[in-house]
């Protein structure tokens, strides 16, 4: 079967835009889940302020809380085709989606035992469990998952 010329130009023209629209796609992504991350390091900072100033726990219940919904959308937030352009995500959230998926659990459960630990008032228990999910469950998934930062 011959093709018209036009048939071809159609067919570059067609393909050249899915790639773009793919590639503005996968931009897009990466700007929200680059937002997102840095939105949870600010809830996190939040709470290392209040904490630190010993402060009203319901603060750092509402930190605790924010962090659980952005937490929720984590793993849409690593579509196939967005592990290339401007990110600091490494090859193995795609190549070891149920590690990567388990550790965004890990992650939403100590969010979730902090927002606990901070409704019962005990500040030792909100310390405690703020260092744990710093420790296992954000800095757990990024001594992975996240090229290391200079």
């Amino acid at each position: 079967m011959r093709l018209s010329r036009y048939a071809v130009i159609f067919a570059v023209v067609a393909g050249s835009t899915l790639s773009a629209g793919s590639i503005l796609a996968a931009d897009g992504v990466i700007a929200k889940r680059q937002a997102d991350m840095k939105a949870m390091g600010k809830e996190m900072s939040g709470i290392k302020d209040t904490l630190a100033a010993k402060g009203d726990l319901a603060k750092v219940q509402a930190h605790a809380e924010t962090i659980r919904k952005i937490m929720v959308e984590v793993p849409a937030l690593f579509p196939a085709g967005s592990d290339a352009g401007p990110t600091d995500a490494l090859p193995a959230i795609w190549t070891d989606q149920a590690g990567f998926d388990s550790a965004v659990k890990r992650a939403d459960g100590l969010a979730d035992a902090l927002a606990t630990a901070a409704g019962s008032g005990e500040t030792a228990a909100a310390t405690a469990a703020f260092a744990a999910l710093g420790k296992n469950g954000c800095g757990g998934c990024h001594q992975t998952y996240r090229k290391p930062q200079g």
